[in-house]
């Protein structure tokens, strides 16, 4: 008799690190670190999820931008002032990620996006920008963040600058319309982030662990399933 063959294993498997976390409209779920504090959101569209264990200014978000805005946005930001913004890529009902535009271009549009998001004032640049082969983008972003006194920053904690990691999950999702009729397109996007030496300290796996198990609509669905 020869051995039995090796259970075939979970399809998205939570870390050990992890905690699963199910969206309470069953939109989406992904896995997050523990001791990780959500703080409640309600949006429909926009940032839908945070969480962190925030004195170490690690987070992990959900984001849902439909595309038309996003693109309007880009446009918008991108234009030159006097002349009229022209949205330009896909129009409201793309298929795949890839009819709004080409990988790094895309993950450019996201960096953007979310640096308009917390405020504008920061700078975003694109590390990787990889398709999964599943219809996933894959991202990697790191940001400078503004310091106010280098020089007391280098006495508290021996470094000048505060550069923060960022790894990103995107799918192509749908969100309600605002006029209340059919769903629209959307990107959908997990971020988990924190500070350069804590991702090179023990953080940067969970985090990339986190943005990788983000899963959005039905394969959400069968999170909710195989959790009751």
């Amino acid at each position: 008799g020869g051995e039995a063959p090796p259970p075939a294993p979970p399809a998205a498997p939570a870390p050990a690190s992890g905690a699963l976390v199910i969206d309470g409209a069953s939109r989406f779920s992904l896995t997050v670190p523990r001791g990780f504090v959500a703080s409640k959101r309600s949006a429909s569209q926009g940032t839908l999820y945070v969480a962190g264990d925030f004195p170490r200014a690690a987070v992990v978000s959900v984001t849902a931008w439909p595309v038309s805005e996003l693109l309007a946005a880009e446009a918008a930001a991108r234009s030159l002032p006097g002349l009229p913004a022209v949205a330009s890529g896909a129009g409201a009902s793309p298929a795949a990620l890839a009819d709004i535009a080409p990988p790094e271009e895309l993950a450019r549009i996201l960096a953007r996006a979310r640096d308009r998001e917390q405020g504008g004032g920061l700078s975003s640049e694109v590390t990787a920008a990889t398709p999964d082969g599943a219809g996933r983008l894959v991202l990697s972003l790191s940001t400078e963040l503004p310091v106010a006194n280098p020089d007391e920053l280098e006495r508290q904690r021996g470094i000048r600058r505060l550069v923060r990691r960022t790894a990103g999950t995107v799918s192509l999702g749908s969100v309600p319309s605002p006029a209340g009729g059919a769903p629209v397109a959307a990107v959908v996007a997990a971020w988990a982030s924190c500070l350069a030496e804590d991702w090179d300290g023990q953080l940067g796996p969970q985090l990339r662990d986190a943005a990788d198990s983000f899963r959005w609509g039905e394969p959400a669905a069968a999170a909710v399933a195989s959790s009751n």
